[in-house]
Parts: structure tokens; C-alpha cells; sequence
């Protein structure tokens, strides 16, 4: 019996010893595997890309994407991912958690986030990610060894803000009427806003010169909002010199403060342009609606010129209406007279008449007499059946100028009188 028992003992002890080797194997198969996998494992790559989708008026829309790739031949699993973005001077603007999750051997994962950022007193130039997790190395499906990341990236701002458009502005002007108090000049101001945001457009100042870089005018256009992505038309009109008429080129000056605003930060940023204009003929800007209209009346008497010389004494008088607010000039006035034979023309009487002042909105009448020698209305040699001419051709032409102005316009008025009648 006694034997019996030692021979139980000692298969104990070397069932223990081997239960003993075994679990040490193990440990020590494990130890080598964990310090083998710990020296070859490779870092997992990393790539953080920070874009700005849009900029409208009340914030910037920020997107995170970052992607991890897995070089390894086992797992890592991703914990507690987190990104912290911060202006210049430290204020924190985002703080976003990001999903994490199991990476597969020879695997990559993109975490994206967008979000929005607003400001409250200054745009920050550049911002600063902070992104921290944690990265887990999986052994034999139950060992874990944790390794912690941290790294920062900055994005700047300043090429965004750089990129900003300004409003695209496009101008025309045109004449209007012309009076005493100078030429009503009338400008179409495009503006259009390409950017994601509104835009003011305030304190407008159009200002006429010449090409000598004399001011002939000035005057503001109200101003107003022009939205996101749209385009508006302000209209102003304003007086400009008479004096504007002389000028080979009319250049227009525009300036104007636009303010808007960004990610809820007000911004104001001057703006000018100039474009450059013909100036018109002074026949161009008078009264088309109720036009300037001339008339002629005219009457003939015989009468003689000396003891042997007899004629006729053509009375004429050129009627100006000037519907028109600003007063006239009416110089190099010349009456002529044609005696008219059946297809010809030829030239009997003419007379110069001095400068005359024509008045705004009023009735002119300018007079001139012409004498009209005998001989050169009945021609022929027979005494008692003289060849009469078959009628008078009249003729006025003048040039209408304003005071203080180089230009003018001819105007011309044209009557006939049949004289077969009497024939």
C-alpha cells in the first residue's frame, strides 16, 4: 500500500512540473512574439487634410478629413479621436470628436467631420488642428498595446480671404437734357457680387473730368445690398458743367465703400473704377420730344432802286420756336434767294444777317430783307412778253451754337413760291 501512494506522489509532481514548463513556454513564447511585433511593427500613416467649403456671411464651413492607413500585418484599433482647432491668440473655435474604429492589416479608414466656424471680434490668418487618439496594436486577439498620437496642423485663412472677389462693376452714362443749369447726365451702375456672401455697396461718388483733368461734374448714387451670387442695377443721375461739351473725352470716376460681411465679421474695402466716354454733338442732347422748328415768312414788293433801277424787295422773316430750357445763339445766319426755271436753279438775291439771340422756351423771329434786281427775274429781250421765272426758291441756313461752347449744329429752312400762276 505504502508503495502504491509514493508512486501517486510522484505522478502528481510531474504532471505539476509539466503543467509548470508548459505555462512557461507559453509566457515565454508569447514574450518573444510581443517583443518581436513590437520591434517590427510600423507606424501607422497619418494624413489630416483641413479644407474651407464656404465662406457666406455668418461662418466658414470647415471640413476634417483624416486618414489612417494600416502598414501592419495585424489590426489597430482607433480610440478617442478628437480635433481642437484655435485662432492666433488661443480662443477655441471647434472642438469635434471623431468615430473611431478597428483597421484591418494592410487597411485604411477616413474620419471626416464639417463643421462651422463663426467669429466674434477678427478673422484669425491661420488656425491650429490639434489632433490627439489613441492607436491600439491587437495581438493573438486578446493582447492590446496602446500608443498615443498627438500632432497639430495649421491652416491659413489668409489665401481664402485673399480670394475674396471684389464686385464686378460696370457703368454707362448718357446725356439728357441740356439747360441753363448745366446737362442732366444719367449713369447705370451694374454691380455684381460672385461671392457666397452679401455685400454693401454705400457711398457711391461718380465724378466726371476731361481729358485735361478737369471736374465738369459730381454727384452720389444711393447705394444698396447685393446678395450672394446675384448682380443689381443702381441708377443716379447728376449735373454736369455745360463747359463738359468742350472736352475731346469725357472720362467717369466711380468710388464707393463696400462692406461685408464674413463668417459674422464686418469688413469694408474701397473700391474705384473709370471708364471713358465720347462726348456728344450738341445736336444729339437738344429736345427731341418737342423739337426746335424755324419758319419762313416772306413777302415781295416792287419798288425802285435808283432813277433807272427797278426791283424787288423780298421781306423775310425766320420764326425759331425754342422749346428748349437754355438760351440760343444763332449766328452765320444767311438768306438766299433762287429764281427757278424749270429744272434750274439760280442764285438771285442773298443776304448775311448779324448774330441773334434766341431764348429758351420761347419764340424768335429774325428778319432780313432782300433786293432782287429786275434784270435778273425777267429775262429775255422782248419788252412786252418778258420770260418770267416759273417761281423763288428761299433758302436759311444757320448755326445754333450755346454761349460759352465751341460746337454747334446747322439748322436750314427751305420755302418756294409758284409764280406760273401769273404766267
Amino acid at each position: 500500500m505504502k508503495i502504491k501512494f509514493l508512486e501517486n506522489k510522484s505522478k502528481r509532481k510531474i504532471a505539476l512540473s509539466l503543467i509548470i514548463v508548459i505555462v512557461l513556454s507559453i509566457n515565454i513564447i508569447i514574450s518573444s512574439l510581443i517583443f518581436f511585433d513590437i520591434r517590427v511593427v510600423k507606424s501607422p500613416e497619418m494624413t489630416l487634410d483641413i479644407n474651407i467649403i464656404e465662406i457666406n456671411s455668418n461662418e466658414i464651413v470647415l471640413q476634417t478629413k483624416l486618414s489612417i492607413e494600416n502598414p501592419n500585418q495585424f489590426d489597430l484599433i482607433i480610440q478617442n479621436l478628437s480635433a481642437i482647432t484655435k485662432t492666433n491668440d488661443g480662443s477655441e473655435i471647434v472642438n469635434i470628436i471623431l468615430s473611431g474604429g478597428e483597421i484591418t492589416s494592410n487597411d485604411n479608414k477616413t474620419f471626416i467631420s464639417t463643421d462651422q466656424l463663426s467669429f466674434n471680434d477678427d478673422l484669425s490668418k491661420n488656425l491650429t488642428t490639434t489632433v490627439t487618439g489613441i492607436v491600439g496594436l491587437r495581438f493573438l486577439g486578446f493582447i492590446k498595446k496602446t500608443i498615443p498620437i498627438v500632432f497639430n496642423v495649421i491652416t491659413s485663412l489668409e489665401e481664402a480671404l485673399n480670394n475674396i472677389a471684389l464686385p464686378q462693376i460696370n457703368i454707362k452714362g448718357d446725356f439728357g437734357e441740356i439747360t441753363s443749369e448745366g446737362i442732366d447726365f444719367i449713369t447705370e451702375v451694374e454691380v455684381k457680387n460672385p461671392n457666397t456672401f452679401d455685400i454693401l455697396i454705400e457711398k457711391l461718388s461718380v465724378v466726371l473730368k476731361t481729358e485735361n483733368d478737369e471736374i465738369v461734374g459730381q454727384f452720389n448714387i444711393n447705394g444698396n445690398t447685393i446678395y450672394a451670387n446675384s448682380k443689381k442695377i443702381l441708377n443716379g443721375n447728376g449735373k454736369i458743367l455745360i463747359v463738359a461739351l468742350n472736352a475731346k473725352t469725357l472720362f467717369i470716376n466711380l468710388s464707393a465703400s463696400s462692406g461685408m460681411k464674413i463668417a459674422g465679421i464686418s469688413k469694408s474695402i474701397d473700391i474705384a473704377t473709370e471708364i471713358q466716354i465720347d462726348v456728344p454733338n450738341l445736336g444729339e442732347i437738344i429736345s427731341t420730344d418737342t423739337p426746335t422748328e424755324a419758319f419762313i415768312d416772306a413777302d415781295m414788293k416792287f419798288k425802285r432802286n435808283g432813277f433807272l433801277s427797278w426791283g424787288f424787295i423780298s421781306y423775310m422773316t425766320l420764326k425759331i420756336i425754342n422749346p428748349n430750357k437754355i438760351d440760343f445763339i444763332i449766328k452765320d445766319v444767311v438768306f438766299s434767294i433762287y429764281r427757278v426755271d424749270d429744272v434750274s436753279q439760280n442764285l438771285v438775291g442773298q443776304c448775311v444777317v448779324n448774330e441773334s439771340f434766341v431764348e429758351a422756351e420761347n419764340t424768335t423771329s429774325i428778319p432780313a430783307e432782300v433786293y432782287l434786281p429786275l434784270k435778273l427775274i425777267i429775262k429775255g429781250q422782248r419788252l412786252f412778253l418778258p420770260q418770267m421765272p416759273n417761281g423763288f426758291f428761299v433758302i436759311i441756313r444757320a448755326n445754333v451754337t450755346i454761349s460759352g461752347i465751341d460746337q454747334g449744329f446747322w439748322i436750314g429752312v427751305s420755302g418756294y413760291q409758284d409764280l406760273r400762276m401769273f404766267t
